[in-house]
């Protein structure tokens, strides 16, 4: 039986918020990653997720670590109880 993935909200969350304080629009972070602005829009409202290579390309556009794009989508996380991320047994 295949497993239906959680969507995890907090992803488009955190790519809006770093977008934002570095006072980006859409277009023009869309322009730094030589993308569609559609593509940033999908991944803002969640319909979808940035692989390994453009979560790089994201944090290089907007200046910061990956690492810290991940460290706030962890923040935003909220896991179910039936499931153990990482943290879990906190």
């Amino acid at each position: 039986m295949r497993r239906v993935r959680k969507k995890i909200a907090g992803v488009g969350v955190a790519i809006r918020e770093f977008r934002q304080q570095t006072g980006l629009s859409q277009d023009a972070l869309a322009d730094r990653m030589d993308v569609v602005t559609s593509y940033i829009s999908m991944l803002e409202s969640g319909k979808r997720y940035p692989s390994i290579e453009m979560l790089i390309r994201l944090a290089i556009a907007l200046e910061v670590r990956p690492g810290a794009i991940l460290d706030r989508i962890a923040e935003l996380y909220t896991p179910d109880e039936d499931r153990f991320p990482w943290g879990a047994g906190k």
